[in-house]
């Protein structure tokens, strides 16, 4: 048999932990502020431990604290996630993301194994479009092309569950095997010694060299593919160099395949934003997706 600390307990600790702050964990229990501190007292003479060191109005976690919060913290979200679910329509666990090629490869489908396992009864549709860069101010989706949509653009903060995301910048890429060699890429003008590989007509390329200080060559050797995850796909294999960002460059970067030379950041012309299109049926699930896969991107971005 189990042997728990009370659910009531558990609850007001959790809250006051999260908040680090009794009245606010009683305002979001609808209880008072003394049954809060009763509970905790309560629950740390069960456990034989002190949750909380006090100083006047302030709480800070002890390590026995900190080691229980984020275990309730999910179990607790996950307990509201399923009881919520019971009952719907099973196709409010049936979700479609849409978002452009690269993303999807590049990311999207590396956070799949942590969001099926928050999730374990949601089934996942990820749909790559290549027509989710939006640059025309004020653009909205014209068709059910997905539950999320995860587009990059100027976005139009009055679209259906708009959710915006940090600015990005781009960067020289490449292969470590270009950082050394003759032709060692060093300084910003090596990289003119190397093909340009983009995925764009080139405007980012000319925007980066012009920031580091790089007079383009007419002749310019570059090369265009297909889009961002073949361009950062080819600089890995030592094709050329790439312009990455914090999203798209990312694993590559940790897993070696990529180096960044230079320390020189561009803003990009757009953000990555996330949309919520109206459902007919429940979409709490969709939104609890949404709002982690946010969450995720932001802290790629910041």
């Amino acid at each position: 048999m189990r042997r728990l600390p009370s659910l009531n307990a558990l609850r007001a600790f959790e809250a006051a932990a999260r908040h680090q702050h009794f009245a606010r964990a009683a305002a979001e229990l609808n209880v008072t502020h003394g049954a809060v501190s009763h509970q905790i007292r309560a629950l740390e003479d069960s456990l034989g431990t002190a949750l909380f060191r006090r100083s006047g109005n302030r709480i800070t976690l002890t390590p026995e604290a900190q080691r229980l919060l984020p275990v309730l913290t999910e179990s607790f979200d996950r307990i509201a996630e399923i009881t919520g679910s019971l009952g719907q329509d099973d196709s409010a666990d049936h979700i479609t993301i849409a978002c452009a090629p690269a993303l999807a490869a590049k990311w999207l489908v590396p956070e799949m194994a942590d969001l099926t396992e928050r999730h374990p009864g949601l089934t996942i549709d990820i749909a790559p479009r290549q027509d989710l860069t939006w640059l025309e101010p004020g653009r909205r989706p014209t068709e059910d092309i997905g539950d999320i949509i995860i587009a990059y653009g100027r976005p139009d903060p009055a679209a259906p569950g708009f959710l915006a995301l940090p600015d990005n910048a781009f960067f020289p890429v490449c292969s470590p095997r270009l950082t050394h060699g003759p032709r060692a890429v060093k300084r910003p003008q090596d990289l003119l010694r190397h093909p340009l590989l983009h995925d764009d007509d080139g405007t980012g390329w000319r925007r980066w060299l012009a920031e580091a200080g790089v007079v383009s060559p007419h002749d310019l050797r570059n090369m265009r593919l297909g889009n961002a995850s073949l361009t950062l796909d080819a600089a890995a294999d030592g094709l050329g160099i790439a312009l990455g960002d914090t999203i798209l460059a990312e694993a590559d970067l940790a897993a070696g395949r990529l180096v960044a030379p230079f320390s020189t950041r561009v803003a990009a012309p757009g953000a990555y934003f996330l949309l919520r299109p109206a459902l007919s049926r429940d979409s709490s699930t969709r939104d609890t997706v949404a709002n982690w896969l946010a969450d995720r991107l932001r802290a790629r971005l910041t």
